[in-house]
C-alpha cells in the first residue's frame, strides 16, 4: 500500500506541503516550517548533544563508517545531534509530537521550554502530546521540575506496544545494562502521568488528521505520525530516520540505539521507499534543524534532500 493511501481517510492527498521555509533554529527558538491548509506546523528546538561516532552504526568497521561520513562531507571526529520537536497549531489548539528530554538527560538538551516561551506558546493550550516512542529525549520532558505534568491540560498518547514494553515487569532483562536508566525513567514518567496516558495502535487516527504509522524496530512500539490538512501531508518520523547521510545511504546499518536491529533496518528501507515514491515531506527528530526534508532514490539507496 502506498504511504499516501495510509495517511488519512478524510484528507485528499494530492498535494505536497506548502512550505514556509527551513530556518536554522537556535536552542531557544521555534519557527514555522509548513502549512497544511489552515494547520500550521512549527519545529521547536530542545537543544542537542554529541554522541560517540560508534553510536551511528552498530557492527560496522570503523574505516567503513569514516569513509561514509567523509563522502558526505561530515565530521569524522564527532557526531552532533539536534532535537526537533514538532508543534501543530490548529488555531488556538496545540498538539506536540514528542516533548523533549527535560532537565535530567544530557547536557545541551532540555531547551524546549525556552523555545516555546520564545514562540509565545501557552502550555495550558497544548491539548495533546503524541509520543513516537519512550526514549528519554522524547518522553522525559513530559514532567516539569516538580514532577508535575509540564502540559497541565494535555492528554498524553503512546502506542500500546510501546507503553506495555516499558512498563513490563521484566523490561530490564530485555535491555543492555546501559539502557536500564531509560526504563526507570520511562516507568517513572508514565506512572506519574497516570490516567492521562491514552494508548493507540498503528493505523489509528490519534488526533484529527494525524494517523499513527507502524515504524517499530528502533523501539518495540515506535511510530511515526502522518499529519494532513488542506489536501497536503507530511510525516513526523521520530527516530525512524536519524542521520542525514547514513539513514539514507546505508539504511542497512543499524544504529547503536536500535533495539531490534533487523526490524529497524527493514522499517527504514520500507519507509524510505514509500516516502520517496509518494514524494512526501517529513520532519526528522534528529535530522539537521529544523529536520524538514524529502527522500529521493539514488544509486540503489536514497539521499536526503533538506527542505520541503
Amino acid at each position: 500500500m502506498r504511504l499516501r493511501d495510509m495517511i488519512s481517510r478524510r484528507a485528499a492527498l494530492g498535494g505536497a506541503a506548502a512550505l514556509l521555509g527551513a530556518a536554522t533554529l537556535g536552542a531557544a527558538r521555534a519557527a514555522p516550517v509548513a502549512t497544511l491548509g489552515a494547520r500550521r506546523i512549527e519545529v521547536a528546538s530542545d537543544g542537542g548533544f554529541s554522541l560517540p561516532l560508534g553510536m551511528l552504526a552498530r557492527d560496522v568497521a570503523p574505516e567503513a563508517l569514516l569513509a561514509e561520513l567523509a563522502a558526505a562531507g561530515l565530521s569524522t571526529e564527532r557526531a552532533a545531534t539536534v532535537l526537533n520537536v514538532t508543534l501543530i497549531r490548529d488555531g488556538e489548539e496545540l498538539t506536540l509530537i514528542d516533548c523533549g528530554a527535560g532537565g535530567n538527560f544530557m547536557p545541551g538538551a532540555g531547551k524546549l521550554g525556552e523555545a516555546l516561551d520564545a514562540a509565545g506558546v501557552d502550555r495550558a493550550k497544548v491539548k495533546r502530546v503524541l509520543f513516537t516512542h519512550a526514549h528519554p529525549d522524547h518522553l522525559w520532558g513530559a514532567l516539569d521540575s516538580f514532577d508535575e505534568a509540564a502540559y497541565p491540560e494535555a492528554s498524553f498518547h503512546i502506542a500500546a506496544a510501546e507503553r506495555d514494553f516499558w512498563l513490563s515487569a521484566d523490561v530490564l532483562s530485555k535491555l543492555p545494562e546501559d539502557r536500564h536508566a531509560f526504563a526507570a525513567g520511562a516507568q517513572r514518567i508514565l506512572k506519574a502521568l497516570g490516567d492521562r496516558v491514552q494508548t493507540f495502535r498503528p493505523g489509528a487516527e490519534v488526533a484529527p488528521g494525524v494517523v499513527a504509522l507502524d515504524t517499530a524496530g528502533h523501539t518495540p512500539g515506535h511510530v511515526a505520525f502522518a499529519v494532513s490538512g488542506g489536501g497536503a501531508s507530511l510525516v513526523v518520523l521520530g527516530d525512524a530516520l536519524t542521520h542525514p547521510a547514513l539513514s539514507f545511504r546505508r539504511p542497512d546499518w543499524a544504529t547503536g540505539a536500535d533495539q531490534d536491529p533487523a526490524q529497524a533496518v527493514a522499517t527504514r528501507k520500507k519507509l524510505l521507499d514509500r516516502l520517496a515514491t509518494d514524494r512526501l515531506p517529513f520532519i526528522g527528530y534528529h535530522l539537521p534543524t529544523p529536520g524538514l526534508g524529502r527522500a529521493e532514490a539514488k544509486d540503489g539507496a536514497w539521499r536526503y534532500l533538506p527542505g520541503g
